[in-house]
C-alpha cells in the first residue's frame, strides 16, 4: 500500500515540475518576442518620415486612403522641454553659420574688388611700357646720330691740328731766319727766361681753355639732364601729381636731379679753376710786356719801314692763325667729348627706359597671370565656404521646421 502512495506521488510531482517548467517557457517566449519588436521598432524609421521610433512618444495611425495627410504626431508631454532646448541650440548654430558666412562673403567681396583694381592696372602697365619703349627708341636715335656728329668733331679737330702744326713749322722758319728781330723780347733760340715765361703762358692758356670746355660739357650735361626730367614730368603727369604710383618713375627723376646737382657743382668748379689760371697767366704777363708790346714796332708793316715790323706783323699773324686753330681743335674735340658724353647718357637712359619698359610688362604679366588669378581662386574658396555655410543652416533652419511641424503643440 505504502508502495503505490509512493508512486503516485511522485508521479504528482513530475507533473508539477513539467507544469512549472512549460509556463517558465512561454513567460520567456513572450518576454523574449517583445523585447525584440521593442528593438526593432526604436532602430526603424516612422513611415520614412525621418524621426526615430521613441517609444510612449511617437503614434502613428495607417490608413488605406492614398495622398491624406497623417494626422500629426502628438508628444508626450517630457519631450517639449528637450524639444524646445534642442531648438534652442539649433538657433545658436544657425546663428554662428550666418555669421559665418557673412565673413566669408566680405572676404570674398574685399579679394575681388582687389582683384578688379590690380586687373584694371594691367593695361595701365602695358600702355606705360609702350610709351617708355617708343621714348627709349628716340634717345637711341639720338645718341647714335651724336655719335656719328662727335666722329665728324674728332676728324675736324685733327684737321685743325694738322694746320695748326704746317703754320707752328713757318713760324719757326721764320723766327730762325730773322732772330734779330726778337731781341725786344730776348726770345730768339727759345732758351731765354723770357721764352719760358711765354711758355709757361701758352701753357696756362690752354689749360683755361680745356677747363672752360669742361665746364661747358658739364653745363650742357646738366641741362640736357633737366630737359629729360621735364620730358618725363610732360610725358607721365599723373606720376608727379600723386594721381597714379609710379615708384619706378619717382627713382629716376630722384637720380636724375642727383646726378645734376653734381654736374652743376663741376661746373662753377671747373670754371673756378679757369679764373684762377686767367689771373695767374695775367701775372705772368706783366713780367714780360715787350714781348706782348711789339717790341716797339709800328702798328702795321710798311714795305718801305721797319723790316723787323713786317716779320713780327707776320709771326704775329702765324701765332694768331695757330692759336685759332689749337683752340678750333680744342674746341672740336671738346665738342666731341660732350657729344659722346651725351651720346653715352642717351644711351643708358635708353636702357634704363627699356628696362622700365620690361619691368611694367613684367608686372602686367605677374598681376595677369599670377597675382589676380590667386586672388580669385581665394575668393572662390570663401564663396564656396559661405555657401557651404548657408547652406548648413538652411538645413538646421529646414529642422527647425520640421519640428514645429511634428510637434506643434509643443509650441
Amino acid at each position: 500500500m505504502k508502495k503505490q502512495e509512493s508512486k503516485s506521488q511522485v508521479f504528482a510531482e513530475y507533473v508539477i515540475l513539467i507544469a512549472i517548467v512549460a509556463a517558465v517557457l512561454i513567460g520567456m517566449r513572450i518576454y523574449t518576442e517583445r523585447a525584440f519588436q521593442q528593438k526593432f521598432r526604436e532602430s526603424a524609421d516612422v513611415f520614412g518620415e525621418g524621426e526615430q521610433y521613441a517609444k510612449g512618444i511617437t503614434e502613428a495611425t495607417y490608413s488605406d486612403n492614398s495622398g491624406t495627410t497623417p494626422p500629426p504626431i502628438t508628444p508626450a508631454k517630457d519631450i517639449c522641454p528637450g524639444l524646445l532646448s534642442k531648438i534652442e541650440a539649433l538657433e545658436g548654430e544657425i546663428k554662428e553659420l550666418n555669421e559665418r558666412a557673412e565673413s566669408f562673403e566680405q572676404s570674398e567681396l574685399n579679394l575681388t574688388n582687389s582683384a578688379t583694381e590690380m586687373d584694371a592696372q594691367i593695361p595701365i602697365l602695358r600702355k606705360q611700357a609702350v610709351l617708355l619703349r617708343a621714348q627709349a627708341d628716340g634717345y637711341e636715335n639720338q645718341a647714335n646720330q651724336k655719335d656719328s656728329q662727335a666722329l665728324a668733331k674728332r676728324n675736324e679737330a685733327d684737321g685743325f691740328n694738322a694746320q695748326a702744326v704746317t703754320k707752328q713749322d713757318e713760324l719757326d722758319a721764320l723766327k730762325r731766319a730773322n732772330p734779330s728781330c726778337y731781341s725786344g723780347c730776348d726770345c730768339v733760340t727759345g732758351s731765354e727766361p723770357s721764352c719760358q715765361t711765354m711758355s709757361e703762358i701758352a701753357q696756362l692758356e690752354k689749360e683755361i681753355s680745356s677747363l672752360r670746355s669742361q665746364a661747358a660739357e658739364k653745363k650742357v650735361q646738366a641741362d640736357d639732364k633737366q630737359a629729360d626730367i621735364d620730358l618725363q614730368k610732360k610725358n607721365f603727369p599723373g606720376c608727379f601729381t600723386g594721381a597714379q604710383s609710379c615708384p619706378y618713375m619717382s627713382e629716376l627723376v630722384a637720380k636724375l636731379e642727383g646726378e645734376i646737382n653734381l654736374l652743376r657743382g663741376d661746373e662753377a668748379a671747373l670754371n673756378a679753376q679757369a679764373d684762377s689760371k686767367g689771373s695767374e697767366a695775367n701775372a705772368k704777363k706783366s713780367t714780360i710786356p715787350g714781348c706782348y708790346s711789339g717790341s716797339g714796332c709800328m702798328t702795321t708793316c710798311v714795305p718801305d719801314g721797319d723790316t723787323c715790323c713786317c716779320v713780327l706783323e707776320a709771326a704775329a699773324s702765324l701765332e694768331l692763325e695757330i692759336a685759332d686753330l689749337r683752340n678750333k681743335a680744342a674746341l672740336s674735340n671738346a665738342d666731341a667729348a660732350l657729344l659722346e658724353n651725351e651720346a653715352r647718357k642717351l644711351h643708358d637712359k635708353a636702357a634704363s627706359l627699356y628696362k622700365s619698359a620690361d619691368d611694367a610688362d613684367n608686372a602686367a604679366n605677374d598681376l595677369e597671370k599670377t597675382q589676380v588669378p590667386s586672388l580669385e581662386d581665394q575668393a572662390k574658396e570663401f564663396q564656396e565656404k559661405a555657401a557651404e555655410a548657408r547652406s548648413a543652416a538652411q538645413k538646421k533652419e529646414a529642422q527647425i521646421e520640421q519640428f514645429k511641424k511634428d510637434y506643434p503643440k509643443c509650441f
